[in-house]
Formats: structure tokens, C-alpha cells, sequence
């Protein structure tokens, strides 16, 4: 699946469709694109020669339009120019902008009559990336830098900063054009990777050899940033099917290792990871394929959860994106949370090879700067047994899988979640959970345990930092945390000697008081308790 010389992760191990999240679908108003005439079209400050490459792009087999690098490089430079000056006069956001589904032919041609431009736009896009799919294929003999790069050095085209312009149009853009444009740009600025080019085939389809230009990774550098930070902007915060905008082209960025790791210094897996969170959020058990699983449909947490899975090849060389995924516990969170839910096998399957990745994780390759901890398998491992992994692979193996990577990885975390839990006291599995924030009921939430392990909860600067993480976990959204952590601060109180006054001095009571009130009966009963055992001397004679 990885090529660890060169970066490259082969996505073929995963399936998406016959379109792929890499496609562009066809414009909703394609209907319309024949009939655009371009002598009316005055704003958008042709020459006759550009008019001329124009219409004989279209009676001409595309191929035949690419097979010469110089005239596939003015007809693309043709259609940024299109973009860009129908763009800054329509500003993308008239009629055309509103059809999210393919119209009938008189609707294309309203559409053409009333917002020509936006028509224009959509066109562009449209045959924009037919070039870009044809010179990937390699059927012309012409690539993607021989196009988009110039010159004796290869920069790029300064025409690129087009499709930059629509993406920064933010709510008030067509969000047709804004995917396709980031998915175009994706493709363009991946030409420049150095760990692309290295493997990038050395003979045509005739088995002619492919002379090699050179084309300049530093040219495409700044608007690589560029992208990747209107893709992260998109994943903090855009919501539902608004977040399907930025997927593709993130999708073709993380086929690089360059692209990966700027992906997680600009903070995506973060975001990434919440986007999962929020997907994943009020689903119980098995979800049919076809329905919506809180803001996400199934296809786009497969999707988002492909891309976690290609950064997760990052791990062992890069100490940073390991204390990425690390931080907070949001990732592996999340990753258990598809893995309980079960949406679908092929979100499961990912989802899993995704953390068998990261339980096998090294640090060797890339230590911690000093003063810092190390972090490997071992603690991911750590991580996945407070989030509850071994609940749910324990009822994954119950379950009748077709597919035997799934069947593989399901055996291989178990053996090594046993291993390392065995090796865990109770505590340490009870302070691992409650740092994740990820609590369930269990042997470690029980009178008995904090009857024997009530004074670690001072910790070892005696802080009593577990209680403050308790405390704030009265405030969760998730209704079962919140009791938990009711029930934990109670017993807390209970067993530790003046347990009441550092709990009321903490602040818990002024946060457990309002859920006595809560409409979940469960929360109300257990909030009622724990300010019963704050108040009460001897709750023994109460209970």
C-alpha cells in the first residue's frame, strides 16, 4: 500500500465508485454548453485567436487538442483566462449557482440566457479537467507539467491564481465551480512534487521514452500553502455536505508526501478528525449505507476517513504529525467511533487499517525534540483501550466480514490490545479513559474502585488534575460522559478525605446543579446523587 522510498501511497486499495472522489461530476447545466456563443461574450475580452483555439477544441477529439504541448498549454491558459474574467464580472454567484442537480435542456437554456457567465464558468471548469484526466492518462504523451509548467525553469502559469480567486469567494460562490476549481488546482500543483515526478513513467504507450522537463516544486510551493489552507478552513468550519466542496481535491493531496505533511502543519488532522466526530455523532449500531449519520452521509466519512488513513503513513518518519494525531485523543476518538458504529464494511475496513497503522507506529526514525515524550504504538495502543477499541473489536469478530483485510486487522488489534492491556493496572486504564474523554461504563466506575484508588486522583503534583478533567466533562455533549463523570466526582467525594470541599472548590457543584434539571433521566438521577454526596456528611445513611 506504501511506498516508503518515494511517499506514495497506492490509493488503488480502496474502492470509491466509479467516479471516485477525485472526479468532477458533470456540471448540473452541461445541457447549455454547446450552444454558448463567444463573439456576444464581450466581458470576457477574447481575441480572435482565442475564439479560434476555442471552437476548435470542441470539433476536434480531445486527444488530438493535447498531443502538442505548446498548443495544449495555450488552450488551458485559454480556459483560466475564461475563468478569471468571467469570475471578477459575475462574480459566480447568479442563477447558475443555485442548480445543485443536472437540469432539463430548457432550464440549461434559460440558465445560459440569464447567466451566461456563470454558464461560462461551469464550462471552463468542465474542460479544464478533461485535460487535466487525459494528460494524466497518458494516452496524449504529454503531462500535466509539460502544460502547466514554463519555461526553461518550469514555473507555473501565473494563471493558476484563477481558480484561487473562485475558492476565496467563500459562501457567496457557486460551490460547483469552487470544488471543481480546488480539485483542478490539486491536480496542477501535484505535477511539481518531487515524490510524484520520481515515480512518473519513463516510456508513452508506444513505449517511446518520455524526454523529462524540468519543472519547479519551488514555483508551486506558495499556492500549494494556499490550497491547503482554504481546505482546512473548509473542514473547521464548514458543516454537512458543505465540507463535500473541499473533499476531492484533499483527496488527490494526499497522494503525495509532500502535500501530507503540509496538510498536518497547516493543522488538518484536527479538523479532519472532528469533521469524523461530528459525522459519527447520535449513530448507534449498524446505519444503512444510503442515510445520513449526524451531518455526514456514509460516502463522505469513507471518504475523510481514506484521507486520515493515507496521512497515518506519515507516523513513523515524523514526530509531529504523531503528537497530531495524539493530541486531545480527537483522532483515535474518532476512529473508534466508526469502528462501533459500523455505518458501512468499507468505512469499517478503513477505519481499521487506519489504526493498525498507528498501533504499529515507531518512534526510531524520528525522536521527540528533548524534553518532550516519546510517542509510538505503545500509546496509541494506550489510547484505544480508553476509547473502549476493545468493546468494539470484540463485537466485530462476532460479525460475518467478506473481506479478509478486515477479518486480518480485527485479529491483529486484538492480539496487540490484549497484550498491552495486560500489561495496565486498573488505574492506568481509568486514567487513560477519563484523559480521552471517551467514558463508558465499566469495572473502573464502581464503588470498589474508588473505595481502593480514591487518593491517586490527586495525581502526582497533587493538582488533582483527573478531578478538573472530570469536572469539565459535566459540560459534555455526550449525555453518558456527562453521567459518568457525575457518578466519578460523587465517588470521589465519598472515599477521599475532605473530598466534598476540593470538589465544591473546583467548581463541580455550580456545573452539576443545572443537570438535575436535564431532560435525560439517567443524567438527572446521577446528577441529583453526586450533589446529594457533596451535601451530605454520610451518604451511606442517605443511600
Amino acid at each position: 500500500s506504501y511506498c516508503n522510498g518515494c511517499g506514495l501511497v497506492d490509493m488503488s486499495t480502496f474502492t470509491f465508485g466509479a467516479k471516485g472522489p477525485t472526479s468532477l461530476p458533470p456540471s448540473p447545466i452541461a445541457h447549455a454548453f454547446p450552444h454558448i456563443q463567444w463573439d456576444p461574450l464581450s466581458s470576457l475580452r477574447l481575441t480572435a485567436q482565442e475564439t479560434a483555439l476555442l471552437r476548435m477544441a470542441e470539433t476536434n477529439p480531445i486527444e488530438y487538442t493535447l498531443a502538442d504541448s505548446r498548443d495544449a498549454s495555450m488552450y488551458a491558459r485559454v480556459l483560466l483566462k475564461l475563468l478569471a474574467e468571467a469570475s471578477s464580472v459575475s462574480g459566480g454567484a447568479g442563477a447558475v449557482a443555485t442548480f445543485t442537480e443536472t437540469v432539463p435542456d430548457d432550464v440549461a437554456m434559460k440558465a445560459l440566457d440569464e447567466d451566461p457567465l456563470g454558464v461560462v464558468m461551469h464550462y471552463a471548469l468542465t474542460k479544464l479537467f478533461e485535460i487535466i484526466s487525459t494528460l494524466n492518462s497518458g494516452v496524449s504523451g504529454v503531462t500535466v507539467g509539460a502544460v502547466f509548467y514554463v519555461g526553461k525553469d518550469g514555473v507555473l502559469v501565473d494563471q493558476w491564481k484563477a481558480l484561487l480567486r473562485i475558492l476565496n469567494k467563500g459562501g457567496k460562490g457557486d460551490p460547483y465551480t469552487q470544488k471543481g476549481s480546488a480539485l483542478c488546482l490539486a491536480h496542477i500543483l501535484l505535477a511539481s512534487c518531487p515524490s510524484l515526478r520520481s515515480s512518473a513513467p519513463t516510456v508513452d504507450k508506444d513505449g517511446q521514452p518520455i524526454k523529462a522537463r524540468p519543472i519547479s516544486y519551488a514555483s508551486a510551493v506558495e499556492p500549494l500553502e494556499a490550497l491547503t489552507a482554504w481546505i482546512v478552513s473548509q473542514l473547521k468550519n464548514a458543516t454537512g455536505t458543505n465540507v463535500g466542496l473541499c473533499i476531492p481535491a484533499l483527496t488527490a493531496l494526499m497522494g503525495t508526501t509532500e502535500t501530507r505533511v503540509l496538510f498536518c502543519s497547516s493543522g488538518g488532522v484536527k479538523y479532519l478528525a472532528r469533521q469524523l466526530r461530528v459525522g459519527t455523532k447520535g449513530a448507534k449500531g449498524v446505519v444503512d449505507s444510503k442515510k445520513k449519520i449526524g451531518q455526514s452521509s456514509v460516502q463522505q466519512l469513507y471518504e475523510l476517513t481514506f484521507c486520515l488513513w493515507t496521512v497515518s503513513y506519515e507516523l513513523n518518519t515524523n514526530y509531529t504529525i504523531r503528537s497530531d494525531f495524539a493530541k486531545d485523543g480527537l483522532t483515535i476518538a474518532a476512529l473508534v467511533d466508526l469502528v462501533s458504529i459500523a455505518p458501512r464494511e468499507k468505512v469499517v475496513r478503513v477505519a481499521l487499517s487506519t489504526l493498525r497503522n498507528i498501533s504499529v507506529c515507531e518512534g526510531e526514525q524520528s525522536p521527540p525534540p528533548a524534553g518532550l515524550p516519546s510517542l509510538d504504538g505503545n500509546h496509541f495502543l494506550s489510547e484505544m483501550i480508553a476509547c473502549g477499541l476493545m468493546k468494539a473489536i470484540d463485537h466485530l469478530r462476532d460479525r460475518q466480514f467478506t473481506d479478509p483485510d478486515i477479518i486480518e486487522d480485527v485479529d491483529h488489534l486484538h492480539k496487540l490490545l490484549v497484550e498491552n492491556y495486560k500489561e495496565m493496572t486498573r488505574w492506568e486504564v481509568y486514567k487513560n479513559e477519563v484523559e480521552s474523554g471517551h467514558l463508558q461504563w465499566g469495572s473502573t466506575h464502581t464503588e470498589a474502585f474508588f473505595k481502593e484508588n480514591a487518593r491517586m486522583m490527586e495525581g502526582s503534583d497533587g493538582d488533582f488534575r483527573l478531578v478538573r478533567v472530570l469536572i469539565a466533562l459535566l459540560s459534555s455533549k455526550d449525555e453518558d460522559v456527562a453521567a459518568i463523570a457525575c457518578y466519578d466526582i460523587g465517588e470521589f467525594v465519598r472515599h477521599y478525605p475532605n473530598g466534598r470541599q476540593i470538589a465544591k472548590r473546583l467548581g463541580a457543584k455550580e456545573l452539576v446543579m443545572p443537570l438535575i434539571e436535564h431532560d435525560n433521566v439517567d443524567l438527572q438521577r446521577h446528577a441529583l446523587h453526586c450533589v446529594s454526596k457533596m451535601m451530605v456528611q454520610n451518604w451511606e445513611h442517605v443511600k
